[in-house]
């Protein structure tokens, strides 16, 4: 929707706020509300009146990823308060352990034999989004650490920093969510999308190469380097908001991937390590697109 600024006083310019936002926010005149820049547009949010989102949940499936994929999306989608219903002990240990390492700010704060109380009790607030989405990417830096560590003979513990990321990660989601339909809110999931998706790559090598030992050789070392190399470019694209710094990516992708990158998947005796790194500097690359559409 649009809506005329309206000259109020000398310096003064004034806009009206949809009345449909102001009844479901329950507000009145003189009450405040928040404003805060965000990538280039102004978000007008209000949590003093901010009435409790409240989901029902129930699990009948023992599946790990199925239920974290379920309470991450209700987190996701803005809601204050989980009512979950389960069926038995195993159910509830893995929903607090969801709500324990992904969901920041929540806790379980009730429970009996068939359903628990998840709710917001210490979240940080929108203004903290910069912060949070920054230790993203220090613990994304921190995965390449530990595949270069692992790949030289040594060890890290590599699943509290997967842990961290996806818990800030769903944050900046939630955030972002509960900003509504506001222009660019779609191409900045999309980013965090790819985003993740290129890290997850990271992970799940990291996950081979505790169980199966590789040696570095030269040609897994460059490679590595390759994505450090896209991923930094990426970070620094996204806080200098350079175009040209992601037309440097596109070049890398276009005459890395499909040339040298095709040659080491032939040739290389460790195929599963090439593809993970591959997949992770592909990904890197394909965030670039939504972030050229935040940039514009």
């Amino acid at each position: 929707m649009k809506r005329k600024l309206v000259k109020h006083g000398e310096a003064t310019l004034m806009v009206s706020v949809p009345s449909k936002w102001i009844k479901q926010k329950n507000l009145g005149k003189g009450d405040e509300v928040d404003i805060i820049e965000s990538d280039g547009n102004l978000v007008v949010s209000t949590e003093r009146k901010y009435k409790k989102k409240e989901k029902e949940i129930t699990f009948s499936s023992e599946t790990e990823s199925s239920l974290r994929m379920v309470i991450a999306n209700a987190y996701r989608s803005g809601y204050e308060k989980l009512v979950v219903r389960f069926e038995n002990d195993k159910q509830l240990s893995m929903i607090k352990e969801v709500v324990e390492k992904h969901l920041l700010g929540f806790e379980v704060i009730k429970e009996d034999k068939s359903s628990c109380i998840i709710e917001n009790i210490t979240e940080p607030s929108i203004e903290q989004f910069d912060n949070i989405f920054s230790k993203v990417l220090i613990n994304i830096e921190s995965l390449l650490d530990s595949v270069a560590q692992y790949l030289n003979g040594k060890t890290s513990d590599f699943e509290k920093t997967e842990e961290k990321i996806i818990e800030f990660d769903n944050f900046c989601r939630r955030v972002i969510y509960r900003q509504g339909n506001l222009e660019g809110q779609q191409l900045r999931w999309a980013f965090h999308t790819a985003l993740n998706h290129g890290q997850r790559e990271l992970y799940q090598l990291l996950v081979f190469l505790k169980k199966n030992k590789v040696k570095e050789t030269k040609e897994l070392g460059d490679l590595l380097e390759k994505v450090r190399e896209v991923f930094t470019l990426l970070k620094s694209a996204y806080y200098e908001k350079s175009q040209k710094t992601i037309n440097k990516i596109h070049l890398i992708e276009k005459n890395f991937i499909y040339t040298k990158g095709y040659e080491l998947l032939k040739k290389s005796n460790e195929p599963i390590v090439i593809h993970h790194l591959l997949n992770s500097l592909r990904n890197f690359y394909l965030a670039t697109s939504p972030l050229g559409g935040m940039l514009i």
